[in-house]
């Protein structure tokens, strides 16, 4: 197993108890390595909204402002679609030991009833001039989100990480940012009843339109783009209304992915029954996400 491989595993092992980490991985780095903060469940984190903070043992803190070169990416990563923790949810069967008490800790602790879970991993150069102690790593962002870890410098030259790969070498910076979130927008629905099926019509000002379905295993998306306008209907995967109204969950991106705000509205919204009847009262909402081709 490579290094890499084996990074991913520890962070996204991370989910199984429902936070980020308090130490970063590695935990213990000379001055100048990479590390890697596990972030937890951040919405709006980015390789340029972000400011880095690093308190060392002593002396005065160094502050990376968003785009600083040192943040080398933000990276959401995802568990297994086929694992226990996913599936023994879904099921209310325990495939292995107590995985619905690890997906009900996700749950109350973080996401609530959204199912669309993910670890957010923040990779950072450290300085060439940390002394020795545990420094302290915050990052944060302008929409108020905070993760915070520590980790330990010891004696040594460090040097940024160059994620060697198996087959394709160091990855490069194109790379890394390649695997990060575009900008795009969260659908989200509200009301005071569960529909089975919704139908929601989006006009943007992009060329194009792309949709989104994170979980793919409880519902199905069905959609088309014409003309300004992405038509969309969203169905259970199964003969069954889904169980809460964050299930219908979906994103949205576009060409140039969305660059500026305010370029997607909602034109109509209609929600009906399992026997294909209205149901009045489901609104739609839009929150915009800044990714990692932001331009302003």
């Amino acid at each position: 197993m490579t290094k890499i491989n084996i990074l991913f595993f520890s962070l996204v092992g991370l989910l199984l108890s429902a936070c980020a980490g308090v130490k970063t991985f590695p935990s213990t780095v000379r001055a100048g390595d990479t590390v890697v903060v596990a972030a937890g469940w951040k919405h709006h984190f980015a390789a340029n909204n972000i400011t880095v903070t690093i308190t060392p043992s002593v002396g005065v803190p160094v502050v990376y402002s968003p785009g600083s070169p040192a943040i080398r990416g933000v990276i959401n990563l995802y568990p297994d679609p086929v694992s226990s923790i996913i599936v023994s949810q879904q099921i209310s069967q325990d495939l292995t030991n107590s995985a619905q008490v690890y997906a009900q800790l996700v749950s109350s602790n973080f996401t609530g009833n959204d199912k669309d879970w993910w670890q957010t991993t923040v990779y950072v150069d450290l300085p060439a001039t940390l002394p020795v102690g545990t420094a302290n790593i915050e990052i944060s962002n302008p929409q108020g989100e905070v993760a915070s870890s520590d980790v330990l410098v010891v004696d040594g030259v460090g040097s940024p990480e160059d994620f060697e790969a198996e087959l394709s070498g160091p990855l490069t910076q194109n790379q890394l940012a390649s695997l990060a979130r575009v900008n795009s927008y969260e659908v989200n629905f509200s009301g005071s009843v569960v529909p089975y099926a919704i139908q929601v019509k989006l006009q943007h000002t992009s060329v194009f339109a792309h949709v989104v379905n994170p979980r793919g295993d409880i519902k199905n998306v069905a959609w088309r783009d014409n003309a300004g306008v992405a038509d969309i209907i969203i169905t259970p995967a199964k003969l069954q209304a889904l169980s809460n109204l964050d299930e219908f969950k979906i994103y949205v991106v576009a060409d140039q992915g969305f660059q500026i705000p305010d370029s997607l509205s909602i034109l109509s919204i209609e929600a009906f029954d399992i026997n294909g009847n209205p149901i009045p009262g489901i609104n739609a909402t839009l929150d915009y996400r800044k990714g990692v081709n932001w331009i302003g």
